[in-house]
């Protein structure tokens, strides 16, 4: 009967860590809540972080272009995992959608941010950010996290965790249909 209870036990937790994905840090569940989540409808937050070679890059200069946001790291499995169709997506549809791969390297190592970036082959751009300011304007809480921008820079939709494939498709598809 014991062994009973602890495999129920244990299940539980399993289902409970399965849930929550990849978190970061932790610090933000514990603090007041500063962070807004985006969602499908507001205005994105502009942002300026800068490329692993020291390039600048800001959002609002992407306006009248569709955008996918992809928050990642490179300790979270599922971001790993769902890398490889991003990258085809990218490819894909590189000429009516921008995708940009966003580093939580406020929680995650430069160096390992680039050995990812090289390790999946992508081709898209990445920026790094370092101090966690897009982190905290996007409402980040845990990864991966993808937001689709239309060409107006309305958030579009918003996606907690991993992808799939056909998720994936559906929500580059639905931003080409907003244009």
């Amino acid at each position: 009967m014991r062994f009973r209870a602890f495999l129920s036990i244990l299940c539980c937790m399993c289902l409970v860590l399965l849930a929550a994905g990849c978190s970061t840090d932790g610090s933000d569940s514990s603090a007041p809540k500063q962070n807004t989540v985006v969602k499908a409808g507001s205005p994105a937050p502009d942002f300026t972080l800068a490329t692993s070679s020291g390039e600048s890059f800001t959002l609002s200069k992407m306006k009248g272009k569709s955008v996918v946001l992809n928050f990642w790291a490179s300790w979270c499995g599922p971001c790993k995992t769902e890398m490889p169709d991003l990258q085809a997506m990218s490819k894909k549809y590189a000429d009516h959608v921008q995708l940009l791969g966003i580093n939580l390297t406020s929680d995650d190592d430069r160096d390992h941010a680039v050995q990812f970036m090289l390790e999946n082959g992508l081709t898209f751009p990445s920026v790094l950010d370092v101090d966690g300011a897009a982190k905290k304007q996007y409402g980040i809480l845990g990864l991966p996290v993808t937001i689709t921008i239309d060409q107006t820079g309305k958030v579009v939709e918003r996606h907690d965790g991993q992808l799939s494939h056909d998720q994936a498709e559906a929500m580059f598809q639905k931003l080409l249909q907003q244009s």
